[in-house]
């Protein structure tokens, strides 16, 4: 099955020449990494350019939502069937690429997405603010979605690209252009019950105190990363998703 992780890149000079090494460092689970330039402005559009990789150019900052839209297109124009992220900032592991890719490739899900807090898992120099209000959102996430899931927030994932082609409802819309799509998305996915997902355990790895690590605004991105769990939960869209299976399985 042909895949694709997708890296979408905003400002982020510092850290991401290190993520390209890291990347050239191993063998890759994946067939093609596509970088997207979320509208950088302090270099990351160079380095974007001359890193080798397939790489889609955005002039606009609009959101992570959007970025990732423009790349799922592009692998469904090309006919990929796996769809991976990776963040640009550092705080993900290529090397442990091989966890989110492989239950797709082997046909054992179709949703994958990372947990810090599974065994085997990790997040050295974790914020107190995220390893107080991670759990929190977990529970919201059972409130809205029924599903048990031990780090709702962790941005590492991939799923199989039939899962979009099945959608029953827009999933271009603008509301989503920030971290609505993929919270939309996963949350649709728990409310059905019909695809196969798991967790997996990786690590987040975080700077040390006083520096940034995260782009999440105050309030305003808070409010986005949960508003979609809502929107999932009562909206009544569904996916169009074939007959039963076997639903939550953790590995």
């Amino acid at each position: 099955m042909a895949s694709v992780v997708f890296i979408p890149v905003y400002n982020q000079r510092e850290h991401l020449p290190i993520l390209l090494e890291e990347l050239q460092a191993i063998e890759l689970p994946c067939d093609t990494i596509l970088l997207v330039n979320d509208g950088s402005t302090d270099g990351s559009e160079r380095i974007v350019r001359e890193s080798g990789y397939p790489y889609i150019d955005l002039h606009e900052n609009i959101g992570l939502g959007h970025a990732t839209r423009i790349a799922v297109e592009w692998a469904l124009e090309r006919d990929y069937e796996i769809f991976g992220t990776l963040a640009s900032n550092g705080k993900m592991l290529p090397k442990q690429m091989h966890r989110i890719m492989d239950p797709l490739r082997e046909g054992r899900s179709e949703y994958v997405t990372g947990s810090r807090f599974l065994p085997g898992g990790d997040s050295p120099n974790l914020p107190r603010f995220r390893e107080a209000s991670i759990p929190l959102v977990n529970q919201f996430v059972r409130a809205m979605t029924g599903a048990r899931v031990t780090d709702a927030t962790c941005g590492y994932r991939a799923y199989r690209l039939d899962i979009i082609r099945r959608m029953q409802f827009d999933w271009r819309a603008p509301w989503l252009n920030t971290y609505g799509f993929e919270y939309y998305l996963y949350a649709k996915i728990l409310l059905d019950g019909r695809i196969p997902w798991i967790e997996v355990p990786i690590t987040m790895r975080y700077p040390e105190k006083g520096r940034e690590y995260s782009k999440i605004r105050p309030v305003t991105g808070w409010y986005e990363l949960l508003k979609p769990w809502v929107v999932a939960r009562f909206d009544g869209k569904r996916l169009d998703a074939p007959a039963a299976r076997p639903g939550r399985q953790t590995t």
